[in-house]
């Protein structure tokens, strides 16, 4: 099965990730099919070539949880919320007559 996931390149403390497509048994690192895009998360930067990975998504390839949320977050569309689950908070909120 493939998979769209991000592969961390850059040094040390100076995170860069590519997106690519590859075989989702094999390290992304070094057998990766395709370059699709890359991330910089420090700079918060985002480029994917986006109407490559909807012709991909049609032919059945899968997108990793963090790929499918920055790619919902860029372009907002409904087919990418499939991939990954909104968590609601698990902490309790305070109340504050409780403590009064």
């Amino acid at each position: 099965m493939l998979i769209i996931r991000l592969a961390r390149v850059g040094r040390r403390n100076l995170p860069a990730f590519r997106v690519v497509l590859t075989e989702h048994t094999k390290p992304a690192k070094a057998w990766y099919t395709e370059v699709l895009g890359s991330f910089n998360p420090i700079k918060h930067e985002f480029f994917v070539k986006a109407d490559r990975v909807e012709e991909l998504l049609t032919k059945g390839v899968q997108l990793s949880e963090r790929v499918a949320k920055l790619m919902f977050q860029e372009t907002n569309k409904e087919i990418y919320k499939k991939f990954f689950t909104v968590k609601n908070s698990s902490k309790p909120t305070r109340n504050p007559d409780k403590y009064s």
